[in-house]
């Protein structure tokens, strides 16, 4: 820790942004709640991401709700050792979604970080398929598009494909449940899930969970008037509020309403951004 914070201290010394050291932090405004949301209940549409704080102020027909329960068809396995196992919550369509992996953590991340994707599905129902036997199987995520296309996502590290004959039992499905169950499965590992993509995205999604949207509008307004490529460090240090900048742009970058540099490598205010 200590090694890092003389790091950032040497890269601002080099940029000539060294700050003084505040007792208290800032932290970003998020202008609905980033836990459950305000519905007025029978109006409020299920997909709507719900009032924000100044929409529900003073008013008496609004109920707070939290998070929907996991629809997972079955319960997380606890008889492994070798991998994480645990929950979070899809903040955009306020559901709980279970993952047994890191590789299934960051998945859910990622298509919870697409614009595209309208819903996604943790554990959904087996499919059943003969390869020399009657077998069924259990994919690990089914993601439905804007446009109702729907892919059913089978995570593995790729090390394991052949021991588990992975290729084989994926063909035998599709040649039996595509396009009933979904029109598209693939096989993913680490080649295609990889720590740099589903850190970028676990950010993503914490940053529109604390979203505010006037802070969106002010550095979106900023980029437009520099009219160039900056980089994300020199924009923190036009506007002087490193979080919420920080926060805004990835909110934007998921809006498609800016382009960060490179977004496959692991992002970092090095990078550059510029107005879409």
């Amino acid at each position: 820790m200590i090694e890092e914070r003389l790091r950032v201290y040497l890269q601002d010394l080099e940029r000539g942004t060294v700050r003084r050291r505040h007792d208290t932090y800032a932290h970003t405004n998020p202008d609905r709640p980033s836990s459950g949301r305000f519905i007025i209940p029978g109006v409020t549409p299920h997909d709507d991401p719900g009032l924000t704080f100044e929409e529900a102020k003073g008013r008496y027909d609004v109920a707070w709700v939290p998070a929907r329960q996991s629809t997972a068809s079955r319960r997380i396995s606890q008889k492994g050792r070798g991998s994480v196992r645990g929950s979070l919550v899809d903040h955009a369509r306020w559901i709980v979604l279970t993952f047994e992996s890191m590789l299934e953590y960051y998945l859910a991340n990622i298509l919870m970080a697409d614009p595209n994707c309208k819903r996604i599905e943790d554990q959904p129902p087996a499919v059943k398929y003969f390869l020399g036997k009657p077998m069924e199987h259990y994919f690990d995520f089914r993601s439905t598009s804007t446009s109702n296309y729907r892919i059913a996502y089978n995570v593995k590290p790729a090390e394991f494909l052949e021991r588990d004959r992975t290729l084989q039992k994926i063909d035998a499905i599709k040649s039996v449940h595509i396009p009933r169950f979904a029109n598209q499965a693939l096989i993913v590992t680490e080649n295609e899930i990889t720590r740099e993509k589903g850190l970028n995205a676990v950010d993503i999604n914490d940053a529109r969970k604390e979203r505010n949207q006037a802070d969106c509008d002010q550095v979106h307004e900023r980029l437009l008037s520099v009219g160039k490529p900056i980089q994300i460090w020199k924009l923190q240090d036009m506007i002087g509020d490193l979080s919420m900048v920080w926060n805004a742009l990835l909110c934007l970058f998921f809006d498609r309403k800016v382009h960060i540099q490179r977004p496959g490598v692991r992002f970092s205010d090095e990078r550059m951004v510029v107005a879409a």
